[in-house]
């Protein structure tokens, strides 16, 4: 009897021990998310001669990945969120003014590596992307700024639960840095490094992921 349901374990477990990871497999994951905003310093917008904060905004996107070993993979992400541009501080009851909106979209190829074979499944992931920036200004009379695509680059982690072999629930933290910066003296040796201007956002994202 005992020798029974020792079998009977092993059937059930064998396949959380052996389906999370698997080579050659390609994972879909559609994802909503929610983008922590930052600061874009005074001068960076040539026409805004006063800091503009770029407010924390939802997003929804979508990541494919490509698993090549049972630990690394290949990942493309592409997502698109809508947030206000305000002034003002963040301090309690502070006053604030929405002078605008940004319309971002980001695509980036990341690199993942994971960590274990079981239901739980936590992993590491980063690379470099381009995020197109589309700003309007209300105070210019509701008109559209130049939009510019920039270089994005990202670093992050997060965690796969599996309820089958197939889906898994998917839970993303990321940092997202653009480079914003628009000067162009940047000496003889072309080191920018002291001049350059970052964006950062922090997303956190949800995503239900289907393994193919």
């Amino acid at each position: 009897m005992r020798r029974l349901l020792f079998v009977l374990c092993l059937a059930v477990a064998a396949p959380w021990a052996f389906a999370q990871g698997t080579s050659n497999t390609v994972e879909l994951t559609p994802t909503v998310g929610y983008w922590f905003g930052d600061t874009i310093s005074r001068g960076t917008i040539n026409t805004v001669p006063f800091d503009v904060t770029v407010d924390d905004a939802p997003s929804y996107g979508f990541r494919i990945a490509y698993r090549f070993t049972p630990n690394w993979a290949f990942e493309g992400f592409l997502a698109r969120g809508r947030a206000d541009l305000i002034t003002g501080h963040r301090e309690l009851f502070g006053g604030q003014t929405q002078v605008g909106r940004m319309d971002m979209t980001t695509a980036e190829a990341n690199m993942e590596v994971s960590f274990g074979h079981s239901r739980l499944v936590p992993f590491l992931a980063g690379g470099i992307g381009a995020m197109r920036l589309e700003p309007t200004l209300y105070a210019a009379g509701g008109g559209t700024l130049s939009s510019d695509t920039r270089l994005v680059g990202d670093f992050g982690g997060g965690l796969k639960l599996f309820f089958t072999p197939q889906i898994a629930l998917r839970f993303d933290w990321r940092g997202h840095s653009v480079n914003i910066d628009n000067r162009s003296d940047c000496g003889w040796w072309g080191d920018c490094s002291y001049d350059r201007n970052w964006l950062t956002f922090t997303e956190v994202g949800l995503g239900l992921t289907f393994v193919l």
